[in-house]
């Protein structure tokens, strides 16, 4: 009993802090609804440590709001069109699928004096994948791919990819074949086993989805967590070839 009216007393003073600070909406719901732990996220984030409470406090009201980041990214550019802002406006998009929206920002900066980063040009060649500008893709993705300092895996996935929408499979198979790297890359080397079995080239896809169930084994937990899905596809590609998974 005294634990209820301690929790109701710790609701009220976060409650009446949150009205007297003028805090979002937001804090108001969190409190309520998680009367324990919401208070004890409010107390420590908004009164104890106000400094990261700025941080946290956006991403939620992303998650709940989302197109208030865009906004908020928009007027900042208004004010200062920086290469920073306008790059996180393009990226703000990118992340929503806005992908016509980005590519348009992401040009922009093509005019500046950092038309030439490396980061640019890899975002440019994700949004131009997604609008399905392979052509587009395969001139922005040569000189980064000749440049060894630059050879970003995103870059060469999405190369091999425009190849294959454009029936350029050789190039396709080439590109992504680069990505068989023993114990890395398995969401890209599970596309490539999916191309070689497309190809009709069982054997290859047999060997590489092997490997990857091998490579499973030995695993740790955390990795084991994050790559849940893509070897959830993988074993289900082995049923399809019939391999044996142990």
């Amino acid at each position: 009993m005294l634990f209820y009216y301690l929790t109701i007393a710790l609701q009220i003073y976060c409650f009446y802090h949150a009205y007297q600070n003028r805090s979002e909406l937001y804090w108001y719901a969190i409190i309520f609804f998680l009367p324990v732990i919401g208070c004890l996220i409010y107390v420590f984030l908004k009164i104890i440590n106000k400094k990261d409470s700025n941080v946290i406090g956006e991403e939620i009201t992303t998650a709940i709001n989302p197109g208030k980041r865009i906004k908020d990214l928009i007027e900042k550019v208004e004010f200062a069109d920086t290469f920073s802002n306008r790059l996180a406006l393009a990226d703000a998009y990118l992340q929503r699928k806005e992908y016509e929206n980005a590519l348009e920002n992401y040009e922009v900066l093509l005019d500046g004096a950092h038309k030439n980063d490396t980061y640019l040009q890899e975002q440019l060649v994700i949004t131009n994948y997604h609008l399905k500008n392979y052509e587009s893709v395969i001139e922005l993705a040569k000189p980064l791919k000749a440049n060894s300092e630059n050879r970003a895996l995103k870059v060469i996935f999405y190369l091999g990819l425009s190849y294959k929408a454009l029936d350029k499979f050789n190039n396709a198979e080439k590109n992504l074949r680069a990505l068989d790297i023993r114990y890395s890359n398995y969401p890209e080397r599970l596309v490539l086993a999916q191309f070689l079995l497309e190809r009709e080239k069982v054997d290859d896809a047999k060997e590489l989805v092997s490997e990857l169930l091998s490579e499973h084994n030995y695993m740790s937990k955390p990795n084991k967590r994050i790559y849940r899905d893509t070897f959830m596809k993988v074993k289900k590609l082995s049923d399809t070839l019939q391999l044996e998974y142990k």
